[in-house]
């Protein structure tokens, strides 16, 4: 026993004294040349080796390098300060490896791939043979490690075809696990990609990790950017999974997006934070989560998710979401999301089903309400926001700044009164740029219809379309008449000088179908009207088909250019059972002619204002008008105060003529038919026909209708039908015609003879009669000489014998120049109108 004792002692102290006694050179040389064999790999110990067997077995190496394969840029692919380990003793005599302690000091790792997919960790194997196992053999060791540890490590992973780098640095780990099939417990700490952290891990066990078999794991993370929670599996090797809860709180969602270099389609930073309870399954390449909350806060959003996540390289959602945004316009400015008039959008509220990738969501089930200062509007239904988006629902929308919406739109608008507000409520369908809306209710200012109508923004300007039933429709507004309604023009205030308002037609194009129990444009109005209008860059083109005004049946077009600086218009109208006192009043002022009949009306003009298109207004007007009078004038009257003009002037009693019968407001003349053609140049309309007939009389006129100045100059030449038959057969009264002349401004016109013709007929009638009776009395060549003498023709005396005329006295007067003076001296009286009393006219002679 004391030998067996003493060979034991010396055994042990040569364990103890033996590793001292062999150079340290030696151990180097040993470990380097077994690592190289191993990895195939350069390996290089550049610091001390030491070695310890009391109290246990133990090892520290310094200045390890692993060096890279040929074709990488670095020269090492591991360098590490120390690498120092221990083993206890007594558990070796039972074949299990109990590590005390492996460290792993201030080590630098880079994990490099190149581009064509070659690897700097993928070692080579060594060519020595290796002596297996004998069969039957127990083999293997049983291990357990009471702390591994990494100390100020770093690691490093590039990827040149993915032009990627991952950096763990400063990383403090330690570990400990009794065995390769019992639990690991990790804690640590570091910097990845430069964002600081402490985590801990408790894993199932190695051995379950590394079997393909799910290995239950709980991981806690926590670091500024998130701080995370899971309990659940993790499976690893050739079919990768996950399966497990996960709580997570992220103050930065666009930082954490960025941090985990996940391309989002737009920028996510106003989302602010997020808060997530979900559950995770799948691979743990593109795992699929199930949200049970998913809340995203920020100052421009708070919205709720409970659905699912597939990550991947698409991700895609399918749940349900809500959301209220307090200023949805700056939220979408802010993550580059490009929507219409976005300036205008204010607060949001919404609920709905979502589904599809984050780049191209679908909303089903949509709830939308809108609340701002420029636009209220609410929507149900669906909602695409791929592309130029789409929509299917319904939708109703009001705004009292109209302008100032369509301006947020970048819809460019000159002042004006009008496109001030708009409601609509319709079904709708079709992309954020052209929308079609069916079931439509709308009211634009005062105007209100119903049909159908689209909206397209895909042009330089926006257009309209629309096939509509309308209420009563009032265009004037838009036509630069927008006062008319509440201070209405009137024939003595002149044309309106101010500019017309033609904003309106050069901001959209349209293409609209209109059906309307009234129209209004201006003083006009028109009832039962069916018109279709198409505007195109500022030019107007309006078909009415069908309408009725003024008591009649019309159709017509009317085009109006507003490209240029000075709009121009034409137009074409043609009436049947045409009232012409409600014509012309309401047009011209003008109520001094009644009558029923057709009425064809053309013309065009330019100018900037009411006034400019009047007085350049070329064209040409034709009536046919029946049954009607022409007022202010009493024409049969008149011809009768013309037979007492003629018995006065032969009796030399002018004081008692009076006309105010004849000429006053009351006055009137019927006609049975009035037929009148117009030609109208630069405002100013020439009377080419103007026949008027009555059982009585036949009236022609002729003269100029200043429609500009709104005054005219006509001459009405009338005759008398004996016989009052109404047969046609006109003479004239004792050979004296009366004409009539009416002139003046439209509303204080005034009716009177015309001098020039009343004078030469009663001349001429008098002087005959004068000459007829001298003759028949005296006869014979005295006779012939007297009435020569009367008629005129005074013969001229002779010439004297040097060719020179006497010198003769004045010729007396004679009953022509009698005639004539009491002609004027009655037309005098006549004009008057009796404003003073005359003395009575000297007798002819």
């Amino acid at each position: 026993m004391l030998i067996v004792a003493g060979i034991v002692g010396l055994l042990v102290v040569a364990a103890l004294v033996i590793p001292f006694l062999v150079p340290k050179d030696v151990y180097r040389n040993q470990i380097e040349k077994a690592a190289t064999d191993a990895l195939q790999r350069e390996v290089t110990l550049t610091g001390d080796v030491k070695i310890s067997v009391f109290p246990r077995i133990a090892a520290s190496i310094g200045g390890v390098t692993v060096a890279n394969p040929e074709g990488f840029d670095r020269p090492n692919m591991i360098e590490a300060g120390e690498l120092r380990g221990s083993v206890k003793w007594l558990p070796l005599l039972s074949r299990r490896v109990d590590v005390q302690e492996i460290a792993f000091v201030d080590a630098n790792v880079d994990l490099h791939r190149l581009a064509d997919g070659k690897a700097n960790w993928e070692f080579g194997t060594s060519s020595e043979p290796t002596e297996e196992t004998p069969e039957g053999s127990s083999g293997g060791f049983d291990a357990g490690i009471a702390s591994a540890r990494l100390e100020n490590a770093s690691l490093t992973y590039r990827d040149d075809a993915a032009g990627s780098t991952y950096e763990l640095k400063e990383l403090d780990l330690q570990a400990s696990m009794q065995a390769m099939n019992q639990p690991v417990d990790i804690k640590g700490s570091g910097l990845f990609q430069g964002e600081k952290f402490d985590m801990t891990l408790d894993l199932d066990s190695p051995e379950a990790l590394t079997s393909n078999t799910p290995a239950s794991a709980v991981l806690s993370l926590k670091s500024a950017l998130v701080n995370a929670d899971y309990d659940g599996s993790v499976t690893m090797g050739d079919a990768s999974a996950i399966a497990g809860t996960l709580t997570l709180s992220a103050p930065s969602i666009a930082d954490l997006t960025r941090f985990a270099d996940v391309d989002m389609p737009y920028n996510v930073a106003p989302l602010g934070g997020a808060d997530v309870k979900a559950t995770l399954s799948g691979s743990l390449e593109a795992p699929q989560i199930k949200f049970e909350t998913l809340t995203i806060k920020g100052k421009l959003i708070d919205a709720g998710y409970t659905g699912t996540v597939s990550l991947g390289e698409a991700i895609t959602v399918d749940g349900q979401l809500s959301a209220v945004l307090p200023q949805a316009g700056d939220l979408a400015t802010e993550m580059g999301i490009e929507i219409p008039a976005s300036d205008a959008l204010e607060r949001v509220e919404l609920k709905g089903a979502i589904k599809g990738p984050v780049d191209a969501l679908n909303l089903a089930n949509l709830d939308v309400t809108h609340t701002g200062a420029l636009l209220n509007a609410s929507y149900m239904g669906a909602v695409g926001l791929g592309g130029d988006g789409s929509v299917n629902g319904q939708v109703n929308a009001s705004s009292n700044e109209l302008r100032a919406l369509l301006k947020a739109a970048d819809v460019e608008m000159a002042p004006g009164e009008t496109l001030k507000s708009f409601k609509v409520d319709s079904a709708i369908k079709g992309s954020f740029k052209k929308l079609n809306l069916t079931g439509l209710t709308l009211t634009l200012d005062d105007i209100t219809g119903k049909g159908t109508a689209g909206v397209d923004l895909t042009g330089e300007r926006p257009k309209i379309t629309g096939d509509l039933d309308m209420g009563p429709l009032d265009l004037s507004p838009f036509l630069g008449e927008g006062d008319a309604a509440e201070k209405p023009a009137t024939a003595n205030t002149g044309w309106s000088k101010e500019p017309l308002d033609l904003a309106g037609l050069k901001a959209v194009d349209a293409d609209i179908k209109i059906t309307t129990s009234a129209l209004t444009i201006g003083k006009v109005k028109l009832t039962d009207a069916a018109l279709s209008t198409t505007l195109d860059n500022g030019k107007l083109a309006t078909d009415l088909s069908q309408f009725k005004a003024f008591g009649g049946n019309w159709s017509g077009k009317l085009n109006v250019n507003a490209q240029g600086a000075t709009p121009a218009m034409d137009f074409a109208m043609n009436g049947s059972g045409v009232g012409m006192s409600s014509l012309l009043g309401t047009l011209a002022g003008f109520d001094k002619l009644t009558g029923t009949g057709g009425f064809q009306l053309s013309g065009a003009a330019t100018g900037n204002s009411l006034y400019d298109i009047v007085n350049a207004l070329d064209g040409k007007v034709t009536t046919n008008l029946t049954d009607g009078a022409l007022k202010g004038l009493n024409v049969s009257q008149l011809v009768r105060s013309a037979q007492s003009l003629q018995s006065a002037l032969t009796t030399g009693n002018l004081a008692n003529l009076d006309f105010s019968s004849a000429l006053s407001p009351s006055a009137e003349t019927d006609f049975t038919s009035f037929d009148t053609v117009l030609t109208i140049t630069d405002g100013v309309a020439n009377v080419d026909l103007m026949k008027l007939i009555n059982p009585v009389l036949g009236i022609d006129g002729s003269g100029k209708i200043n429609l500009g100045g709104q005054a005219l100059d006509v001459r009405l030449a009338t005759s008398v039908d004996k016989k009052g038959q109404g047969d046609g057969s006109v003479i004239q009264l004792n050979g004296i015609p009366v004409p009539v002349r009416i002139s003046g401004a439209w509303t204080n016109l005034k009716v009177s003879p015309d001098t020039s013709g009343i004078q030469s007929a009663l001349k001429a009638e008098l002087g005959n009669k004068l000459k007829d009776e001298l003759s028949g009395k005296l006869g014979g060549d005295a006779g012939s000489i007297i009435g020569s003498v009367l008629g005129g023709n005074q013969a001229q005396p002779a010439p004297a014998a040097d060719g020179s005329t006497p010198e003769t006295a004045q010729p007396a007067p004679t009953i022509e120049d009698a005639a004539e003076k009491a002609a004027i001296n009655a037309l005098g009286s006549l004009l008057s109108k009796k404003k003073k009393k005359e003395e009575p006219a000297t007798p002819p002679e």
